[in-house]
């Protein structure tokens, strides 16, 4: 009979997760080896068994994110659940002092998450120890009275928090109507006067403490001039200042590099101008270093190497050159090739880092034509004035190099009817550079573009007479005519679609873009055609064989053929002539076959 009784082993709540197995062939004995096993079969952890305290401390470690919603933050839209959290005024508080610090949570609380700062929250920033500086509530004061706006910036309660919350702070000093912002940059301007004319400046100074010990003042991005701007001008009233901001919430590395930038930048350099910054929590780091080489001043190298390695240094000076090869170099800084020279020679940069900072792709392979497979070929293109950049690798590698063809490819191939630009392109053919037929395709769209039909032209022309020059000085081979030929063939002489386009639409280049409807071609694009079409007719000739020279006396060594010129002008015509003339006159012997 069984015991109603129920056994402990089998007494098991229904919310447990232990499941007993029992081995019903052999009965059970009391052993060390009893065939009577436990088996854990725990469900994971989800999100839903973890704590709301643990939630809430994982979103105040979330980056700061605005948002025109009433949650900013993202973390609100992954479930109810943490979106009750993201609305929590304590959560928010939580989030405002480990994103920004307490100096400037409230700032930032206001400028970038308004419709998250409820009166409750800035209540809460406070009793956890967030700073109240005057020009916050100034600031405050000024968004609530502003008429620009179809509703109030700052809700009544909120500004009502603000202005008590300032009362208590400031007392008889809360000058609300004032604008400390202004007050400092006078401060600092007048600083930067005095320091000039060597002029003792004992009462700014003076007011300079007052606003950043009493009214814990400190330049923030969005109030008054950029940040960097206000630090440099302050270090220079007094580097013994910059503690002070430090403490009222400023970020040292955020201007860091632009402050150092102006320092190494003085003509005057000297280590004891840098050592007091690097004292005062500033750092050289690899940016600002780079930033400090941009002027190439050899004060300026000096100074950098009683402070960092030679190899740190020259890797910096390599990426120095690929910085100032880009698009975008930097405020007060213009295009200088003796900067360049200086850097290259003084650090001995090489070519494989110059083709870095040349290229935008200088890993990729080039095309069988020989051009780049990625348009601009050159970073400079994007530069607001390439042309000084082009122009120094013409100077410094020659017209032969596939530096200074890349540099040519993208000088045709920029859309500007700039008056400089059309120069380089005289400048490039004279030197030397050549064209191939991968170019008729540049011309042709060159052609189409408002107010660069002349340009197109005049390209067109030398091309056509540097390929004909070189086919009759017997330079150019059959296989290359061929080439001529079908490039020009394609893209202009049975290109139906670009007549079209050249008798209909001008294209409009530069940051504007566009295309327009005309009722005629122009008069360039029209003998553009024309000496296309004439150009194709000249090179569908076949080059004949040259005729060969027997020598008269056999001691005589052979005459070496001529060799390219590297003028575009008639030159070679004139030569070649020559040359006729004293095969003519037997002057090396007879001809056996004539052309």
């Amino acid at each position: 009979m069984r015991s109603s009784r129920a056994s402990p082993l089998l007494s098991t709540s229904s919310s447990s997760s232990t499941v007993l197995h029992i081995n019903t062939h052999q009965p059970p004995t009391v052993s060390s080896s009893s065939s009577l096993t436990v088996k854990s079969t725990k469900r994971p952890l989800t999100a839903a068994d973890v704590p709301i305290e643990i939630w809430s401390r994982v979103f105040s470690f979330l980056g700061p994110s605005a948002s025109s919603a009433g949650a900013p933050f993202k973390f609100s839209q992954v479930c109810r659940r943490w979106n009750d959290i993201a609305n929590d005024p304590h959560a928010k508080a939580s989030f405002f002092i480990r994103g920004y610090g307490r100096p400037l949570a409230l700032y930032h609380a206001f400028k970038s998450h308004r419709l998250s700062l409820s009166v409750e929250v800035a209540a809460l920033l406070r009793k956890r120890g967030a700073a109240l500086p005057r020009f916050l509530v100034q600031y405050v004061d000024k968004e609530y009275h502003r008429t620009d706006r179809g509703q109030k910036a700052v809700s009544v309660p909120l500004y009502v928090f603000f202005v008590q919350e300032g009362f208590k702070a400031y007392g008889k000093d809360a000058d609300f109507k004032e604008d400390d912002v202004s007050r400092f940059e006078r401060l600092a301007y007048a600083g930067q006067t005095a320091a000039a004319t060597n002029t003792p400046l004992t009462e700014g100074l003076e007011a300079m403490n007052v606003l950043l010990d009493e009214y814990a003042f400190v330049p923030v991005k969005g109030l008054g001039s950029p940040m960097d701007e206000s630090v440099f001008l302050i270090s220079q009233l007094d580097i013994s200042l910059i503690p002070k901001l430090v403490a009222n919430g400023l970020n040292l590395d955020s201007v860091n590099d632009q402050v150092l930038e102006r320092v190494l930048w003085r003509a005057d350099i000297t280590d004891e101008i840098l050592q007091p910054y690097l004292k005062h929590g500033f750092k050289l780091s690899p940016s600002a270093i780079r930033k400090g080489l941009q002027m190439a001043r050899p004060a300026t190298v000096e100074v950098l190497k009683k402070h960092i390695d030679s190899a740190l240094l020259a890797s910096c000076a390599s990426e120095t050159v690929v910085d100032m090869m880009g698009p975008i170099v930097g405020r007060g800084w213009s295009w200088a090739p003796e900067r360049m020279d200086y850097i290259i020679n003084t650090f001995g940069v090489s070519e494989e880092a110059i083709a870095r900072a040349i290229f935008t792709h200088p890993d990729s392979a080039r095309l069988p034509n020989g051009s780049r497979p990625e348009f601009p070929a050159t970073r400079c293109y994007m530069k607001a004035n390439p042309c000084p950049v082009w122009r120094w690798v013409l100077q410094r590698y020659g017209p032969h190099h596939h530096f200074t063809q890349a540099c040519f490819d993208d000088a045709i191939s920029r859309a500007a009817a700039d008056r400089d630009l059309h120069l380089l392109h005289d400048e490039f053919l004279e030197s030397g550079v050549q064209f191939f037929p991968r170019h008729v395709k540049i011309l042709a769209c060159r052609l189409l573009h408002r107010d660069m039909t002349a340009n197109a032209l005049h390209l067109l022309q030398a091309l056509r007479e540097q390929v004909t020059d070189s086919r009759d000085a017997g330079l150019l081979a059959d296989s290359e005519r061929k080439e001529w030929v079908q490039a020009l063939r394609d893209e202009v002489v049975d290109n139906d679609e670009w007549k079209h386009r050249m008798r209909t639409t001008q294209l409009e280049g530069g940051a504007r873009g566009g295309a327009y409807r005309i009722t005629r071609p122009p008069h360039d694009a029209i003998a553009f055609l024309d000496e296309a079409n004439k150009f194709y007719e000249e090179m569908l000739v076949p080059i004949p064989t040259i005729a060969t020279v027997v020598l008269r006396n056999a001691s005589m060594r052979r005459p070496s053929p001529p060799t390219r010129s590297p003028s575009m002008k008639s030159w070679v015509k004139r030569m070649g002539t020559w040359w006729k003339e004293q095969v003519d006159r037997g002057v090396w012997g007879a001809i056996e076959n004539g052309v």
